[in-house]
């Protein structure tokens, strides 16, 4: 059943169009683009960014334990 399924699938692969061409390159050039974006990121910076929310409460270079309430 399997065999049958993808036996006719790459049948057709044949018939396929400029449209069906471009969509597939335009895909897996932009995966590609964004693994290669992903790898040359700044790992400090990242690493600075993903701590920003459990930093203890400092907003603007001022600890929330400062203020007076």
């Amino acid at each position: 059943m399997i065999y049958n399924i993808v036996h006719s699938l790459l049948r057709e692969a044949e018939n396929l169009n400029v449209y069906g061409l471009f969509s597939f390159f335009l895909f897996f050039g932009f995966f590609i683009g964004v693994l290669i974006w992903v790898f040359a990121l700044n790992k400090q910076h990242l690493d600075k960014m993903g701590g920003l929310p459990l930093d203890g409460g400092e907003r603007w270079g001022k600890s929330s334990d400062k203020i007076q309430s």
